[in-house]
């Protein structure tokens, strides 16, 4: 079997890319499309990039692994946890093939700092990443740096869609080096399997969405995946989510305030907020000095936390702003609620009346902010969904729900990010047994299974994703092979203290992308 190469396209969705493939700037996925298999993967809710590309690493859904977004509010003793790599216990689909003696490398995937040993290469990504011990083995670090100039994330960093040549340069010069790296990882150790992810892809599409600034992205993308098409390589190309372009900004904890649910008192967050003191713009000015490379590592994290975003007051700053005793429900972005009540009838009082309201909610365009609304037991299994939030919406394509708390409206129109996240993926089979085919809708749980199965491994029982057969030619061996089950390998042990006191600015990194608001 040839080597395997997944290639992890955040964000990415055909009807983003299809007009590029149709006026010929993009012929190598034109091709790849054209001889392969392709079809929409679509993520588990909400659709973001934490926890989607562990659900394809682990083939499982966020209720087998216990993290359900960027952050998770802690009702009962009134915290906020951020998740890293320690967080996610379960066997992914590097450690199956290890367990084959076969050799991996993994570049690049969210979520996977710090690293952590593997039979091969790897190469920890961002957003959740500092620039200093992010390889396994630590000495790959300096190999990479000298060879390759590698960076986990830009110099600068990409916070606005105005006057950022420089940072847009910077992106584009980062996908060209993350894919030539991998490519040579993938030569250089003789890898039987290789995943690499371009993170920052879907960094500029929420800042440009399908302006120049992102078609030249993919333009490099698909540049550098026409050296793969050169060697013998099985290809597949993949997002966690798909991305759309906004009409709609929902502030859901301005909107609990509005309506009861939440309760707020001033902070110094907050005053800061009202007279426009806030991380973007003190960005913006040391941007202009041309020092912001020199004086971002200076300045300590706790520092920066003090003062709020555009947006209004986020992260753990927000929970000083809420009056516990008054409040009942506080929103997360993208769709995520929580409610305080500890009395079970009460709760479910609260829930349903909250999800009532939730429905009526309309955007800019009169269309609902929901497309549907569910409690966590309606889509998610496994034996962490006691820590899910207790309503999680589907938002409408088109809307982009923040959760910073501050003085404003609850519904206004985008200022800033230009396009938000969506279920609606893309997934691609390239190579041996094949067949050229759409194969509809997968779920992005599906693809692991699939790899599996197409390097005649067998599908360990407790993944919840299935082989797409449908992606091969109908008399070839992958299809026609017994799907084969296995015991699944043991989960990995608790995070060590060491590892939950990481220092680091890997925090203040979703602040400056956009994703903590």
């Amino acid at each position: 079997m040839n080597p395997t190469v997944v290639v992890g396209l955040d964000g990415a969705n055909w009807p983003l890319i299809e007009p590029w493939i149709e006026a010929g700037h993009l012929p190598t996925i034109e091709r790849l499309r054209e001889e392969g298999a392709s079809g929409v993967s679509r993520s588990h809710l909400p659709p973001v990039t934490c926890p989607n590309w562990k659900c394809y690493a682990s083939g499982k859904n966020p209720g087998k692994l216990g993290v359900y977004w960027w952050e998770r509010i802690d009702t009962d003793d009134r915290s906020m946890h951020l998740p890293d790599s320690t967080d996610f216990r379960s066997p992914e689909l590097w450690d199956y093939l290890n367990d084959a003696d076969l050799r991996t490398g993994v570049v690049n995937l969210p979520m996977s700092y710090p690293p952590r040993a593997i039979d091969g290469p790897m190469v920890a990504g961002g957003p959740r990443s500092g620039e200093d011990d992010y390889t396994e083995p630590p000495e790959l670090q300096a190999d990479l740096e000298e060879q390759f100039d590698y960076r986990v994330h830009p110099a600068n960093v990409l916070t606005s869609n105005e006057d950022a040549d420089r940072e847009v340069e910077m992106v584009h010069d980062l996908l060209r080096t993350r894919l030539q790296t991998a490519r040579t990882l993938l030569e250089e150790d003789e890898l039987d399997f290789l995943h690499v992810t371009l993170f920052h892809l879907n960094v500029l599409q929420h800042y440009f969405w399908d302006g120049p600034e992102t078609r030249e992205a993919w333009e490099i993308v698909d540049e550098e995946l026409s050296h793969f098409l050169e060697g013998e390589y099985n290809l597949v190309l993949m997002s966690d989510h798909g991305c759309t372009e906004i009409d709609t900004v929902f502030y859901v904890n301005r909107w609990l305030e509005e309506q009861g649910y939440l309760t707020t008192t001033s902070s110094l967050a907050s005053r800061l907020h009202d007279v426009g003191i806030t991380q973007e713009r003190i960005a913006g000015l040391v941007r202009s000095l041309g020092l912001e490379q020199y004086i971002r590592p200076l300045i300590p994290r706790r520092i920066v936390e003090r003062f709020p975003s555009d947006e209004g007051v986020q992260r753990e700053a927000k929970l000083d702003m809420v009056d516990w005793a008054e409040t009942t429900a506080i929103g997360s972005g993208q769709g995520l609620l929580y409610v305080t009540a500890d009395d079970e009838a009460e709760r479910e009082s609260i829930l349903a009346e909250l999800a009532a309201d939730l429905a009526d909610v309309t955007g800019t365009t009169g269309e609902s902010i929901a497309r549907e609304i569910y409690r966590p037991e309606e889509i998610y299994s496994g034996p962490y969904v006691d820590r899910a939030p207790d309503l999680i919406f589907d938002q409408r394509p088109g809307v982009h729900t923040s959760g910073a708390m501050g003085a404003g409206d609850a519904v206004t129109e985008p200022d800033g990010w230009r396009a938000e996240n969506v279920p609606a993926g893309m997934a691609l089979f390239h190579g041996e047994d094949v067949a050229s085919t759409d194969f509809g809708t997968i779920r992005i749980s599906d693809i692991a299974p699939t790899v599996l199965h197409w390097l005649d491994q067998a599908v360990p029982a407790d993944m919840d994703g299935r082989p797409i057969l449908g992606a091969f030619e109908d008399d070839s061996d992958t299809a026609t092979r017994e799907v084969r089950t296995r015991e699944p390998l043991p989960e990995r042990g608790q995070a060590s203290d060491a590892e939950e006191q990481l220092d680091a600015d890997v925090e203040q990194r979703l602040e400056d992308i956009g994703y903590l608001e």
